[in-house]
């Protein structure tokens, strides 16, 4: 059962990681979409960035919501 919680604990950090570093990327694609459509040989538009940045908003919400829950269970681990 440990493993199996030590194993949710580093996929959410790993996805969260994933996630806000797609999320910059997006954000960026959206304001200076000519230097990101240039990186990625048209392949992320101004509206393709902007869709994904939205879409992400629900994933990094929930993903950071479980990386403070994991965070604050280590530190107060005494307690619960």
């Amino acid at each position: 059962m440990m493993k199996i919680i030590k194993l949710v604990k580093i996929l959410t950090h790993i996805l969260l990681s994933i996630i806000i570093i797609l999320f910059i990327i997006t954000g960026y694609g959206i304001t200076n979409y000519h230097l990101i459509e240039t990186i990625t040989f048209g392949g992320l538009s101004k509206p393709t960035s902007y869709q994904i940045h939205i879409n992400l908003i629900i994933p990094l919400i929930v993903f950071l919501a479980l990386h403070v829950l994991f965070s604050l269970q280590k530190k107060y681990k005494k307690i619960l």
